[in-house]
């Protein structure tokens, strides 16, 4: 039995109803886009046939499915078989945790019009799907969609505010006798998290002969190809590879092409990690047009200008900001680069998928080839910890506006639609904070020429560097 998106539970008064129901829910596809699959549901009628076991086909419905819908009457909740469906779901989970039933109110009266619904546990506590009034169908209907797409429920319109912006509040210090205490003023607490608002509908898939660990063979066949990952004998991509112009149909078997709807990869654990990792292929394609390089260890830093020169990043400000620059220190004859990086990679936080941004310096011997060992530990140290908040802070806005190119959602490429990511960084609100604690948006954006100097101010000549940490070795 294929896995199912809902199985139907239901008691035999209602037949007509619940199998309108699973004809609608079989006509819609997982994520509303035509191209993609249809719902697929587990219905005693049309799953099971002549000389099934009843109990072994009603267990494997169960297993396979995602959801578990309940049409609930008066009927319903009197009849053996039913009872044993719900049972067997409550029985494994029952506070309803994981989400899998849903409740659907039909009849609240029996068919002889005198017995009344009276809902046990967990029916009690649980929200339904009200269908009680036909005229309720169409939103009862959306509404029980949304939830097999594992969709929020759908938000009321933004309307002009009313109340208009009240006076501005004055922070009130906590008492002596109190100052442990946080003060009693609200204050925005901002992340270094950056929100994707947007992504391609569908993931496009093709067998291939390269394993894994064979990217870089690919990439020799297909020069700037967009960006794809490889797992199990499979090639995955956003870009659509049913497209006589896409490179990449050089290295899949084109008879094996299909697509895949992002729903269904978010509803799958294994798969839901392949998302984020081409997510990240994808990040680390338009990093690398911008000659952000990574070290191979999840690191990304901006190399020098193509003349080998001192790299600057230009600002809204008018004024760039030194990106790469060379080092030599006083008196000493060897060199070496210090580099504004960061770790930047996509995130998945519940259903929400977010940009992390982690700043920090990264020092190469030649503007390229990261210093590594002890020694590279010991020059990030050095100054990473003189950082503080707002220097951090500065950091993860000056890298959103890299992503974004300075837009307020910035676009990464995909080969179809782009990844939309919002560059102001996700912020929550706190009833309490620390009074007149507060910073300046506009000088966030105002660079010091010697801020790469600072960070290796302390550094001292590699070859001490090597030397004392040949003598902790040998210790």
């Amino acid at each position: 039995m294929d896995n199912k998106d809902a199985y139907i539970c239901y008691n035999s008064n209602d037949l007509d109803w619940v199998k309108r129901i699973a004809e609608q829910l079989e006509s819609e596809t997982i994520d509303g886009a035509k191209s993609s699959r249809t719902l697929n549901v587990f219905f005693d009628r049309w799953d099971m046939g002549p000389g099934d076991s009843l109990i072994d086909k009603m267990n494997e419905g169960m297993a396979k499915a995602r959801h578990v819908i309940c049409v609930l009457s008066p009927e319903f909740l009197a009849a053996d078989w039913p009872r044993f469906e719900w049972k067997h779901i409550v029985a494994s989970d029952p506070n309803n945790v994981g989400g899998r039933i849903i409740p659907i109110l039909y009849r609240d009266k029996g068919a002889d019009g005198t017995t009344r619904l009276n809902l046990p546990a967990p029916f009690r506590d649980l929200k339904y799907v009200d269908f009680r009034k036909a005229s309720d169908f169409r939103a009862g209907f959306a509404d029980l969609v949304r939830k097999i797409r594992n969709m929020p429920p759908e938000r009321g319109r933004r309307l002009p505010p009313l109340a208009g912006n009240g006076p501005a509040m004055v922070p009130r210090p906590s008492q002596p006798e109190m100052s442990w205490h946080p003060d009693s003023i609200a204050e925005f607490i901002f992340s270094n998290l950056l929100t994707v608002v947007d992504m391609p509908k569908q993931i496009w898939t093709a067998n291939t002969p390269f394993r894994e660990d064979l990217k870089k063979d690919i990439w020799e066949q297909v020069e700037d190809s967009q960006a794809f990952i490889l797992r199990s004998g499979k090639l995955y991509t956003f870009a659509n590879l049913n497209d006589a112009d896409e490179s990449l149909r050089k290295v899949i078997d084109c008879s094996t092409i299909k697509a895949d709807s992002r729903n269904d990869w978010f509803l799958d654990p294994d798969r839901e990690r392949w998302l984020v990792a081409l997510l990240n292929s994808c990040l680390s394609r338009s990093l690398r047009k911008k000659r952000i390089r990574t070290d191979g260890k999840g690191r990304f830093y901006f190399i020098p200008s193509p003349g080998g020169n001192d790299r600057v990043w230009n600002m809204p400000t008018g004024k760039g900001r030194t990106v790469a620059k060379r080092i030599r220190p006083k008196g000493s004859v060897s060199e070496f680069w210090v580099h504004h990086g960061s770790r930047v990679r996509f995130r998945l936080l519940g259903q929400k998928v977010f940009l992390l941004i982690v700043p920090l310096y990264l020092f190469t011997e030649d503007g390229y080839t990261a210093i590594g060992g002890k020694t590279a530990g010991k020059l990030s140290h050095m100054w990473m910890g003189k950082q503080q908040n707002a220097d951090i802070f500065r950091d993860v806005l000056f890298w959103a506006y890299v992503l974004g190119n300075g837009a307020q959602f910035g676009k990464i490429e995909t080969g179809s639609a782009p990844i939309q990511i919002e560059t102001a960084p996700a912020a929550a609100r706190a009833q309490v904070g620390v009074a007149y604690d507060r910073v300046d948006f506009r000088t966030l954006f105002n660079f010091k020429d010697s801020e790469l100097e600072d960070a290796a101010s302390s550094v001292k000549e590699l070859n001490n560097f090597d030397e004392e940490e040949s003598d902790n070795d040998e210790e």
